[in-house]
């Protein structure tokens, strides 16, 4: 039963975020530049992997399996720790680039914010897929 709720919380996050897009890309009276649309891009990325988990989380419920087991922990631990790795670069990738456009700094301090929990989301997603189908090696660290 526990898996069905985290599974509906899943699609009601998806959900949210769709909402608030919509409500974003409705209330904008400026044509979007590319910025915007990468954004866009990025966070329906972020919808689908949340949806993909949300449909993994149903089928596991069906199938009677625990949805928080040891190696799904293991799994969602070493994630995060290569994210926090990557993303300190990101960031200081991230800060050094946008010097090199005219941005006011209140937007670009909005910007910059955006760009990087994006970005930490993306590459947290994508590192916890990868290790969810390759595996781990318990022999290294």
């Amino acid at each position: 039963m526990k898996a069905k709720k985290i599974a509906i919380v899943k699609f009601s996050v998806a959900a949210f975020i769709l909402a608030l897009m919509g409500f974003w890309i409705f209330k904008t009276s400026r044509p979007f530049n590319e910025i915007a649309y990468s954004i866009i891009a990025a966070m329906l990325i972020v919808v689908g992997f949340i949806t993909y988990s949300g449909i993994q989380a149903l089928k596991d419920a069906k199938a009677g399996l625990n949805s928080a087991d040891e190696l799904s922990n293991k799994i969602t631990e070493k994630a995060a720790a290569a994210t926090f790795r990557i993303s300190i670069y990101m960031w200081l990738f991230g800060l050094f680039a946008l010097d090199f456009y005219s941005v006011d700094s209140v937007n670009k301090a909005k910007l910059v914010i955006a760009i990087g929990m994006i970005g930490m989301t993306l590459i947290f997603l994508f590192i916890r897929l990868y290790l969810s189908k390759v595996g781990i090696n318990d022999n290294k660290d």
